[in-house]
């Protein structure tokens, strides 16, 4: 059997109790009437708009160590805006701090090719890379993540990257 999905218009499509014909237990989806709404649909949020809702969620729920659920929320949003950087990384971000460092590592990776210049990606990397005993590549990132932070944005990530620098190089 074919699968029919549902979208957001189906359900105004009534059959009146009147008709004589018997209606078909098995609707063809080709005999969907394919007509324009006459009265335009109610204004949803853009994607972008969403995504921005989703990723400041995300966001504060990283920041309140809520990690398994700012994953989640962070994969809705990569779901939606797959070439969202930023999104791969704040997932990666959780995944490192749940210890995932395989998973974490896919998504910092995939976030890099997306935008090799978001410092907090090369941060995240960089913790790995320490916690995982690679002093030489944890101080590659680290020093690319210093470089490339914005000090007034991403100030907690900041100072997390010099911080971890200067524990390495002691």
């Amino acid at each position: 059997g074919s699968l029919i999905s549902c979208d957001n218009n189906s359900n105004t499509t009534t059959f009146s109790a009147a008709t004589e014909t018997p209606i078909p237990t098995v609707i063809q989806i080709e005999e969907l009437p394919t007509k324009i709404p006459s009265e335009p649909p109610k204004p949803t949020p853009t994607p972008e708009i969403e995504a921005l809702f989703l990723y400041n969620r995300g966001l504060n729920l990283l920041r309140a160590e809520q990690f398994i659920e700012s994953s989640n929320v962070f994969s809705t949003l990569i779901k939606r805006m797959p070439d969202l950087a930023i999104a791969y990384k704040s997932r990666g971000a959780a995944y490192y701090h749940l210890e995932r460092f395989e998973l974490a590592k896919k998504d910092l990776q995939k976030a890099m090719t997306l935008d090799i210049d978001l410092g907090g990606t090369h941060l995240y990397l960089g913790l790995i890379y320490r916690d995982e005993g690679n002093i030489q590549d944890a101080e590659r990132e680290l020093q690319l993540a210093v470089n490339l932070i914005h000090p007034v944005r991403e100030t907690e990530e900041l100072r997390i990257a010099e911080a971890a620098l200067q524990n390495l190089n002691q």
